[in-house]
């Protein structure tokens, strides 16, 4: 029985990578209307042409260039059964949301019913090599059935550890998607079946040997496909695999952002003519091949847990930006809450969702921004890059203003009423801290005098001033009902607010107690239990933590198809603490800060807020990054659990211990929702990460390609690095915030009301 090939042929989406974003839009929307023209209008074949898309932004650009007639051709297309619409929307970083996620799939599936195609049943996964296990469930609930991913193992690795791997994966909520693990793109182009130039030297297939460098012509089958084709089935035998079918892709040239040809088709023709009584190659859609494979195939295995991605690293080489679009998208979360008559416009919210979407999309820059980021072209995609951010924030801070207006927020005036609206956004009662905001003009109001706040029902509140960019934030604790409004306004006593202990050493509420001595916090105690929550002597909480590889070639740790990995030494230097200071103590909170001496730095301190009623600890670091060319990465050390506790990830739409992953993927570090849990016997301890939303678990694994973890000890928040040789920006410099938020509850606490009380804290608002 002859082997089986299935050329599945597309064209790789980067916006990005090649050239400007803008320039993709149009390049993508011909690529779409060459393939309609050659599916609508055939090559006289055995194999006729087919076209799989690979993300429906394709679609979307195409739509937009060419208009209604353009639609019309897409359809009559589509409808052939050779021109194949996938479900995905782009290829992903992993830190949308649960709802940003559910969008992205939302866009196929809707035109699909709009048109009254057939919808799509398959996510095709190219380059990045990992899906949050929730996204598992968005899809499955959509309709889809199959994945095929399409891994690039550069600075990553593949489910199983190798590739050619089916299986099911099984969803949070029990229900299955057919995946198959495959060879990265190009292959096709490599193997020689697409005319033209095909790339010699390695392959990227296991058990392939290196053929030759440079690039060799391909005018037919028989000018490099003769070879490489029965060396690839060799190969694929002698290393166990036990198929006799494989899916590979290619495009009309070697290059990401591929136009569109059928030459294959020919080639095709020709080598089946030749040697299709040992291996068979056919044009096939991804949903021709999983059909194929459903029937080939009846033991495939089943397999659970999350499949992170090795490649979604590269969102914190860019970490001002990157905070920028987590701010957008908590602000976005608010207003969904809030918004319960749709103040904000479908039209409005689409916008902001579809630019946050766009900037978690998986490329980050030109191929160029490492070896030449100088270059203009390299400085014009990092810049539209960060502008998507930036976009995003503008759009859902402008659209929380409209809201705003709504609640009772007043204008601007040279005389305000000191009052205040306080919205709880939440369906659960919450206890929180608010800052009620007063200009630096109105510190007259306050001169010799102290305050307090009151409600409309006249309970007075005890409050805290503390100083803020233009003025002083009244600072109070106040609890709120699920969805509770609240009237506040602040009122003025002749008994000026007093300021004490700025020489102690401790702090205690009625949930912990957090001693500190010279340089460093020794202790963070519950009140309740007595444990001690600290896990570790070595780290200090808050401090800073340096990494670097000096004159390191990126390229030697990357790997590139399965080749070997030569994993540069590093080394790792621990902030010096240069003293504790106390920065104020009283009605509300005490904060306190640590300055550090760490290498890559010209300052850094963490400050600590501790909460009089709360049971809530502040972290917040601050710093400024020096330029460093080398490979580097900077952390913060947050060694704190629960007792006898374990980690767990708090993911877009699912809660589960860290470790719970597909066999042999990304242990190093995960990206996470809002932050992490740690469930003890008796205690429940959350980490919000406002900013960022990497983490790691008992020591730094930059490079370190790990597979398994220990879902204990001391947790790491990675805030930067440049390890990238291509796309990621190498350039970290600047002024940097990370901002965390430890939730202390019991074991009974609920923590995904505690991540999202933390994650979204009342809005005020100013009369």
């Amino acid at each position: 029985m002859a082997f089986k090939i299935f050329l599945v042929y597309h064209s790789h989406i980067d916006i990005g990578y090649t050239e400007r974003q803008e320039k993709m839009k149009v390049y993508q929307a011909d690529f779409m209307r060459q393939a309609i023209d050659r599916v609508l209008h055939p090559v006289q074949t055995d194999h006729p042409f087919k076209f799989t898309v690979e993300g429906f932004w394709a679609i979307e650009q195409y739509l937009k260039r060419y208009g209604e007639g353009g639609r019309l051709k897409l359809i009559e297309a589509v409808k052939t059964g050779k021109f194949e619409i996938t479900v995905g929307y782009l290829h992903f970083a992993e830190i949308l949301n649960y709802e940003n996620l559910k969008t992205s799939v939302d866009y196929s599936m809707d035109f699909a019913k709009r048109n009254h195609i057939v919808s799509p049943k398959t996510l095709m996964l190219s380059d990045v090599n990992g899906l949050g296990w929730g996204y598992s469930q968005i899809l499955h609930d959509a309709g889809v059935e199959n994945i095929i991913s399409c891994i690039n193992t550069h600075h990553g690795g593949a489910p199983f550890g190798k590739p050619l791997v089916p299986f099911y994966w099984k969803t949070p909520k029990g229900d299955k998607l057919l995946v198959w693990n495959g060879l990265t793109y190009h292959k096709a182009n490599i193997l020689g079946l697409i005319p033209g130039y095909a790339p010699g030297g390695d392959p990227g297939i296991p058990g392939m040997l290196p053929e030759g460098n440079g690039f060799i012509e391909v005018t037919g089958c028989d000018s490099y496909a003769s070879k490489r084709i029965f060396d690839l089935v060799d190969a694929l035998k002698s290393e166990g695999y036990e198929y006799d079918f494989a899916p590979i892709m290619g495009s009309a040239l070697y290059t990401d952002n591929s136009p569109v040809d059928d030459g294959h088709c020919r080639l095709i023709d020709e080598w089946n003519t030749k040697y299709g009584d040992k291996i068979e190659i056919v044009t096939a859609t991804l949903d021709e091949f999983f059909q194929y494979l459903k029937t080939a195939v009846t033991d495939i295995r089943t397999c659970e847990g999350d499949w992170p991605d090795w490649w979604t690293d590269g969102c914190i080489c860019t970490p001002a930006e990157t905070k920028v679009f987590r701010n957008a998208q908590r602000t976005q979360k608010l207003i969904c809450k809030l918004d319960q008559n749709g103040v904000v416009t479908k039209t409005e919210r689409d916008e902001i969702a579809n630019k946050l979407i766009l900037y978690a999309e998986h490329t980050w820059g030109h191929s160029s921004s490492c070896s030449d980021p100088c270059n203009l072209l390299v400085q014009q995609l990092d810049l539209r890059k960060a502008k998507l951010a930036v976009d995003a924030d503008i759009l859902a801070s402008t659209a929380l203003d409209k809201l705003s207006r709504t609640f009772g927020e007043g204008e601007f005036t040279a005389e305000r009423p000191m009052e205040y609206i306080v919205i709880n956004p939440h369906d659960e009662d919450v206890a929180s801290v608010i800052y009620l905001p007063t200009d630096f003009w109105e510190e007259g109001s306050f001169k010799d005098k102290g305050c307090y706040v009151t409600d409309e029902s006249g309970q007075a509140y005890s409050v805290q001033r503390t100083r803020t960019l233009r003025g002083t934030f009244v600072c109070l604790t106040v609890k709120l009902k699920a969805k509770e409004v609240k009237n506040l306004k602040i009122n003025f006593t002749e008994v000026p607010e007093k300021q004490t202990g700025l020489q102690i050493h401790s702090f205690r509420n009625d949930f912990y107690e957090v001693r500190w001595d010279e340089k460093k916090i020794i202790s963070l105690r519950s009140r309740k239990t007595g444990d001690e929550l600290l896990c570790d002597n070595e780290v200090q909480l808050g401090q800073p933590v340096y990494q670097v590889f000096e004159n390191a070639n990126r390229s030697d740790a990357a790997g590139f198809g399965y080749s070997a990995r030569k994993i540069p030494e590093s080394k790792v230097t621990y902030g010096k603490p240069s003293g504790i200071e106390v920065l104020c103590s009283g009605n509300v909170f005490t904060m306190i800060r640590i300055n550090y001496e760490i290498e890559a730095t010209k300052k850094c301190y963490t400050d600590f807020v501790f909460y009089n009623h709360l049971p809530r600890v502040d972290v917040n670091i601050r710093m400024a990054k020096d330029l460093v060319i080398d490979p580097e990465g900077m952390y913060v050390a947050l060694p704190i659990e629960a007792p006898e506790g374990e980690w767990y990830l708090d993911k877009p739409g699912v809660l589960f211990k860290a470790g719970m992953s597909l066999p042999e993927t990304c242990q190093d570090y995960y990206a996470v929702d809002r932050g992490m849990v740690s469930k003890g016997g008796k205690e429940t301890v959350t980490v919000n990460s406002l900013d960022t939303p990497l983490f790691t678990i008992g020591e730094l694994k930059l490079w370190k390609y790990t597979t398994g973890i220990d879902p204990r000890g001391r947790l790491f928040s990675w805030i930067l690095n440049n390890k990238w040789e291509t796309n990621f920006r190498i350039d970290c410099a600047g002024f940097l915030e990370n901002r965390y938020i430890i939730t202390i509850g019991n074991e009974n606490a609920q923590p995904e009301e505690m991540l999202e009380h933390a994650d979204l804290e009342p809005l005020v608002l100013r009369k």
